[in-house]
């Protein structure tokens, strides 16, 4: 490195395995052939019963770069991979899955994209089992968010941990994940709370969909493939409604219990959902409206997308009455 040239930040990437030795080995050989940075590889195993553990310790016997930790009990995903975020020491942080293929300018676009903001993230490209490209990527599915409105994060998380790039101060600004969010979630709310997310228009991760792999991205969209109209009708059937309505409501509870910027607005989105839950639909539409720059479907003209939001939560509410209790509910309001 020329003498009058910056050292790069040290990048540190955090990968939690479980079980994950079938995919581990591709998955480390593309983050260790990272072009452009510093980085080290914090690997934190969380109860793996396959040859997991072995297989970070032969990476790690070759390369200094490559810390292993295995933890005495199982954590789960969530915080197994706060573990490993906590312990890595770089100014960035990069969340790894264990059976994905990074592009080697993956982290390099993203710290030259990142900027002032807290977070930036990319999009991906799935694959199958085999690693074959399934010709869809995650933003045919989801429309990415970027900027300062937290609000939005409440109807729909588009940041992959998988895909992103954060702060340290980030990490240590946002705390412990509640218990039933997903950490990129949180992570992603407390960026947009604070300096901003950034997104990268280009799929510099082949995230591979698989029975067992973790997130649901991208699993609805191949199985609905083989269905029939009908089966995929009965499908639908269940608690889908008091599902998403739950979800909703507890989002917004735990942006609300924070001090973050947005966190006002959604204590009103807590009080307003849980009231046109019981019956009463005026202050629903009132939040609706005055926050319509942020509700879904986040394109045309807003006051439009207003209305039509209002008539989907009414509508989700309405259909919710009629369903079963979930036997086993994702989310508790």
């Amino acid at each position: 490195m020329p003498s009058n040239q910056a050292p790069q930040p040290l990048i540190s990437v955090a990968l939690s395995v479980y079980n994950g030795e079938r995919h581990l080995r591709e998955q480390l050989d593309s983050v260790l052939a990272q072009e452009g940075v510093q980085l080290e590889i914090v690997a934190v195993d969380d109860g793996s019963s396959d040859g997991s553990v072995a297989l970070l310790r032969e990476y790690a016997q070759r390369d200094p770069r490559i810390q292993v930790h295995v933890n005495p009990k199982n954590l789960g995903h969530l915080r197994s991979f706060e573990r490993a975020m906590s312990l890595c020491h770089g100014e960035f942080i990069a969340p790894c899955d264990q059976d994905d293929v990074w592009h080697p300018d993956k982290l390099a676009r993203l710290l030259a994209a990142i900027g002032d903001a807290d977070l930036a993230y990319c999009d991906s490209e799935y694959i199958d089992e085999q690693g074959a490209s399934l010709h869809r990527r995650i933003s045919q599915d989801l429309p990415m968010h970027a900027g300062m409105d937290p609000l939005r994060y409440i109807f729909q998380n588009t940041v992959s941990g998988h895909a992103c790039l954060l702060r340290r101060k980030l990490l240590e600004r946002a705390g412990p994940a509640p218990a039933l969010l997903y950490h990129d979630w949180w992570l992603a709310m407390c960026a947009a709370a604070h300096a901003g997310v950034v997104y990268v228009d280009a799929p510099l991760v082949s995230f591979r969909r698989h029975v067992a792999a973790f997130s649901p991205l991208g699993k609805k969209h191949e199985a609905n493939a083989r269905l029939s109209k009908k089966e995929r009708r009965a499908r639908n059937r269940g608690s889908v409604n008091r599902k998403w309505i739950a979800e909703r409501l507890y989002v917004a509870r735990m942006l609300g219990e924070t001090d973050w910027h947005g966190s006002a607005a959604a204590r009103d989105w807590f009080t307003a959902l849980q009231q046109a839950v019981d019956g009463n639909s005026k202050p629903l539409f009132q939040v609706i409206w005055r926050d319509r720059m942020s509700v879904p479907p986040w394109r045309g003209m807003a006051w439009i997308n207003a209305l039509k939001f209002y008539k989907r939560c009414k509508r989700k509410i309405r259909h919710g009455r009629r369903e079963p209790e979930p036997s086993t509910p994702l989310f508790r309001a």
